[in-house]
C-alpha cells in the first residue's frame, strides 16, 4: 500500500476543481481505495453539506472510485478557517518505507437497526465492523492512529439525543475494536452519562444523508510505503497546546528560537474537540452554551485560533462534540506529515 495525500481549498461546497485536476494527472485505475474528508462553509439547514456530498458522489462517479471510496462532509468554516478538503488516495501495491508509513482502510455497510443506534448493542456491531475495517487496511490495533465513523441519523424518536447517543455508542465500540475499552464495560446505562469512559483515537460523525455506517481507518504499517506517517494525541482542554506541541515533537518536529513549532512537513489535521458541560474552560466561565451563538461555533472559532496559531495552518478538518473519544472537556486530534 501506498498513500498519496492531496489537500484542496474549497471555493463552494461543490468546488471539487483542484481534486478533479489530480485525478486528472494520475492513473485512476490503479486506485485500490480513497478516503475523502471535507469541512465546507455554510449552514446545517441550507444545502451546503447535500451539495458538497452530491458533487463528491458525481466525481467518484466519473473516474470509477464509487466502489472504492468512503468519504465525510462537515459543516462550519468559521474563525480563521478554510474550507478545505483532504483525499487520501491508496495507489497499491509498492514496497514497503524503511519505517510505518500511512494506510488507510474501509468497510461501508447498510447493516443496522435503527431502533439500536445509540446502545451497547449497536456499539458491538460497530465494534466489529471497525475490526473489518482495519482488516481492510492490513493493521492491528496498535497501528490505528485514527478510526472515523459516520452513523445514519435515527428516524424515530427523540432524534436529537439519540444522534448524540449514536455517535457516543460508535466511538466506544471502536474502542472496544482498538483494545481501549472493554466490551462488558458498555452498557446503555453509560452511553452519554459516563464521560469517565472514552476512547482516543476515534472521530465519529453523523448526518442526514448518511445511509449507510461508513469506516475510514487512518493509521501507519510497516507494509505500508509511500511518503507521509499519521500521529494521535488527547488534548485536556479547548486551549491545550501543550499536549499538541508534545506530539509533533514526537513526530519529529522541532522548535524554533521563538518558541514556535516548525510545520512545513505538516499536510493535513483533523481535529474533534469539545468543552466541559457546563461551558468551563480551565475552571472558569464562558458564553459557549449560553450564548444565542450554537456552540458548536464558538468552538470551530476558537478551535481555528488555538489550533492555527500552534500549527500554522488555517486547513483543519474541524468539528466539536467528541462525545466519549476523549475526556469530558477535552479533544481528539490526528495528524498526517511528510516523512
Amino acid at each position: 500500500m501506498s498513500v498519496d495525500l492531496v489537500a484542496f481549498d474549497m471555493a463552494a461546497p461543490d468546488d471539487l476543481g483542484r481534486l478533479t485536476e489530480h485525478l486528472s494527472t494520475i492513473n485512476t485505475k490503479a486506485i485500490h481505495r480513497i478516503a475523502l474528508l471535507m469541512r465546507v462553509a455554510g449552514e446545517y439547514e441550507d444545502g451546503s453539506r447535500e451539495k458538497a456530498r452530491a458533487a463528491v458522489e458525481s466525481l467518484l462517479a466519473r473516474f470509477g472510485l464509487s466502489d472504492c471510496a468512503a468519504f465525510i462532509t462537515v459543516i462550519g468554516s468559521e474563525g480563521a478557517s478554510t474550507p478545505c478538503g483532504f483525499a487520501l488516495i491508496d495507489m497499491g501495491a509498492t514496497a514497503p518505507a524503511a519505517t510505518p508509513r500511512l494506510a488507510i482502510g474501509l468497510h461501508l455497510s447498510p447493516d443496522y437497526v435503527e431502533a439500536e443506534i445509540g446502545s451497547a448493542k449497536f456499539a458491538r456491531h460497530i465494534a466489529t465492523l471497525v475490526t473489518q475495517a482495519m482488516r481492510d487496511a492490513d493493521m492491528d490495533a496498535g497501528d490505528v492512529q485514527c478510526a472515523i465513523v459516520n452513523v445514519p441519523l435515527p428516524t424515530t424518536g427523540n432524534v436529537g439525543p439519540r444522534s448524540r447517543a449514536g455517535r457516543a455508542a460508535a466511538a466506544l465500540g471502536a474502542g472496544i475494536a482498538l483494545g481501549e475499552i472493554k466490551a462488558p464495560d458498555v452498557t446503555d446505562e453509560r452511553i452519554i452519562s459516563d464521560l469517565t469512559l472514552y476512547t482516543g483515537r476515534v472521530q465519529t460523525f453523523t448526518g442526514p444523508a448518511i445511509r449507510n455506517i461508513e469506516i475510514i481507518i487512518i493509521g501507519n504499517s510497516a507494509k505500508a510505503g509511500g511518503a507521509y506517517f499519521a500521529c494521535n494525541t488527547l488534548t485536556a482542554d479547548l486551549i491545550d497546546t501543550r499536549s499538541i506541541k508534545r506530539m509533533m515533537i514526537k513526530a519529529g518536529c522541532a522548535i524554533d528560537a521563538d518558541g514556535e513549532l516548525e510545520t512545513s512537513c505538516l499536510v493535513a489535521v483533523l481535529a474533534k474537540l469539545g468543552v466541559m458541560p457546563d461551558g468551563r474552560v480551565r475552571g472558569a466561565p464562558t458564553t459557549i452554551y449560553s450564548s444565542v451563538t450554537p456552540p458548536e461555533k464558538h468552538v470551530r472559532a476558537a478551535m481555528s485560533g488555538v489550533l492555527g496559531a500552534t500549527l500554522h495552518t488555517t486547513r483543519i478538518f474541524s468539528t466539536f462534540d467528541p462525545i466519549q473519544q476523549a475526556p469530558a472537556g477535552g479533544g481528539t486530534l490526528c495528524c498526517i506529515l511528510k516523512a
